[in-house]
C-alpha cells in the first residue's frame, strides 16, 4: 500500500466527489494515500486486505459480511452489477456470500446507505493500519437510504467523459446532447446545411473552389483518386457534390459526372461554374435518399466525399446509390472515421493556444457505440454531424448489396507534411481523421 506524507495536506479524491452530492455535509478528509501518485485519498477510499486471500484492492471492490466480520474482494466472490443511482455512480457491486447465504454490497454504496461496517461501529482496523483513528471524522447519512432504482442501461449510460472534459477546459464543445438516429430529422439538418453552404461559399478562397479544403487537400483526395484510377468515359455520380470541385476535377479527367446535393446555393454555384467554363457537368438538388429521377443501373462510379455524416437515412441513401449503379460497378466514398474522427473524438492540446502540433498530446474517446447526431458549431454556423459505428456503415452497405472491397484510412506523405507543417505535422500522421471505402456492387439476385 501507497501510503505518504503530504509535503501539505490535501483533501481526499473521493471525499470531494461525494460532498459535491451530497446533501449532508460531507467531511473533506486529509489524503493519506495514493496509489499512482496522481490520485491522492483517505483512510475511509483507499485500499484494503481480503480476509481470504490477502490481496489489497480498491476499496469498493470488497464487501463486509457481519456473520463473519471479514471483508471479502470481488476476486473471492464474483459480483453482479446493481443497478443504482447514488452520489455521481451509477450501479453497486452486488455480492452472494456463501458465509450466510445473503446478498451485500460492496463497501462504496454501504458507506452512502449509511451500513458501512465503521459506520455501524463493528469493524476496526486502527492496529493493522497503525493510526489511533483512521476513520476520523466520521459521517453518516441523517437516515439509512438505498438510493435510486435504474434499468440495466441506464446504469451503463454514463455521460460522455470527453463532452465534461471540454467543458472543464472551457474550449470548443457540441453545441448540443447526442440525439438518436431515430430522433433525428432530415428536415433539420438540410435546414442547417443551407445555411452554412451559403456562409462556406462567401469564405472560400479560390484554392477551395477547384482543390478542397485543407482536409480534402492534403489528406483524402490523394487517397482518394488514387482508389478512383483512371475515369476517362465513365458515368460518375458525385453523390453530395458540395461546391462541385471533385465533380469539376472528374470531367476535367474524361469522366460524364453528374452531381447530386440537397443543399440549394450549393447547386445554384455549381451551375453558375458550368456555365462560366463547361465541362459537361449536370448538378441535381436533390436528397441522396430518394434518387427516383435517375434510372437503374446507368453509373459505373459513385464518390461520395465525406458526406455520409450529414445524411440522416443513410441506408436508404445506400439503397439508392446501388440501385443507380451497374453491377459490378464501384461506390467509393470517404467519411470523418467512426472512432478517431467522430464529434465525441477530443485531441487534448496544451497549450491550448500553441499551433504546435506536437503538443496535442493524446486523443480521447468515449462513449463509441452511443450513435446519432451531434450539433456543432462550425465556424459560428449550428451543423449537424453524425456519428455511426463501423458495424452500422458495415450492416446498411450489405443490406443494399454493396460489398466492401478495401478499407483505407488515409494519411499524408512525408513530403506534404513538410510543405503543411501547421496543418499536418505530428498529428495528421499520429492518427487517422478520415476513413474511405471502396464498395462493389453484387449483382442483381432474386433474393433483392
Amino acid at each position: 500500500m501507497r501510503f505518504y506524507e503530504p509535503a501539505e495536506s490535501q483533501p481526499c479524491y473521493y471525499c470531494k466527489k461525494f460532498k459535491e452530492n451530497e446533501e449532508s455535509d460531507y467531511p473533506l478528509r486529509d489524503a493519506v494515500f495514493t496509489y499512482e501518485k496522481f490520485v491522492y485519498r483517505c483512510s475511509w477510499h483507499s485500499q484494503f486486505a481480503c480476509s481470504k486471500c490477502g490481496k489489497t484492492s480498491h476499496f469498493s471492490w470488497f464487501y463486509w459480511c457481519p456473520e463473519k466480520k471479514e471483508l471479502i474482494c470481488g476476486d473471492c466472490s464474483k459480483p453482479r452489477l446493481h443497478p443504482v443511482k447514488f452520489w455521481d455512480r451509477t450501479y453497486a457491486y452486488e455480492f452472494f456470500c456463501e458465509s450466510c447465504n445473503k446478498i451485500h454490497y460492496d463497501i462504496l454504496y454501504t458507506e452512502f446507505c449509511g451500513e458501512h461496517p465503521w459506520q455501524l461501529g463493528v469493524y476496526d482496523l486502527k492496529t493493522a493500519l497503525g493510526d489511533p483513528d483512521p476513520w476520523e471524522p466520521m459521517w453518516s447519512p441523517e437516515k439509512k437510504r438505498s438510493g435510486e432504482p435504474l434499468s440495466l442501461e441506464e446504469s451503463l449510460k454514463l455521460e460522455n467523459r470527453v463532452f465534461e472534459l471540454r467543458r472543464d477546459l472551457n474550449v470548443f464543445e457540441p453545441i448540443g446532447s447526442i440525439v438518436s438516429q431515430s430522433e433525428l430529422k432530415p428536415s433539420k439538418t438540410q435546414d442547417a446545411w443551407e445555411e452554412f453552404s451559403a456562409h462556406w461559399l462567401t469564405i472560400a478562397d479560390s484554392d477551395s473552389e477547384d482543390e478542397g479544403d485543407p482536409n480534402r487537400r492534403f489528406v483524402i483526395d490523394p487517397t482518394l483518386m488514387k482508389l478512383l484510377g483512371p475515369v476517362d468515359g465513365l458515368k460518375i455520380l458525385d453523390a453530395g457534390c458540395g461546391n462541385g470541385y471533385l465533380s469539376r476535377k472528374l470531367a476535367s479527367l474524361g469522366a460524364i459526372v453528374t452531381g447530386v446535393d440537397f443543399t440549394e446555393p450549393f447547386i445554384e454555384y455549381c451551375n453558375m461554374r458550368e456555365v462560366e467554363s463547361p465541362l459537361g457537368c449536370t448538378f441535381i438538388q436533390a436528397s441522396l435518399d430518394d434518387l427516383s429521377f435517375l434510372n437503374d443501373g446507368i453509373f459505373d462510379l459513385v464518390v461520395s466525399n465525406v458526406v455520409m455524416a450529414d445524411v440522416v437515412n443513410y441506408q436508404q441513401a445506400f439503397l439508392e446509390i446501388s440501385r443507380v449503379l451497374r453491377n459490378d460497378g464501384r461506390f467509393i466514398w470517404s467519411n470523418t472515421h467512426p472512432v478517431f474522427g467522430g464529434a465525441r473524438a477530443f485531441d487534448i492540446k496544451l497549450p491550448r493556444d500553441s499551433h504546435r502540433q506536437e503538443e496535442r498530446y493524446l486523443k480521447l474517446i468515449d462513449r463509441y457505440f452511443d450513435s446519432g447526431g451531434i450539433l456543432i458549431n462550425w465556424d459560428g454556423h449550428e451543423v449537424w454531424q453524425i456519428d455511426r459505428t463501423l458495424e452500422e456503415y458495415s450492416k446498411a452497405l450489405k443490406e443494399a448489396g454493396l460489398v466492401i472491397s478495401e478499407i483505407v484510412e488515409p494519411r499524408p506523405t512525408p513530403e506534404m507534411i513538410q510543405e503543411n507543417p501547421r496543418f499536418l505535422a505530428f498529428d495528421a500522421d499520429r492518427w487517422t481523421h478520415f476513413i474511405i471505402f471502396e464498395c462493389l456492387k453484387r449483382k442483381s439476385d432474386s433474393s433483392r
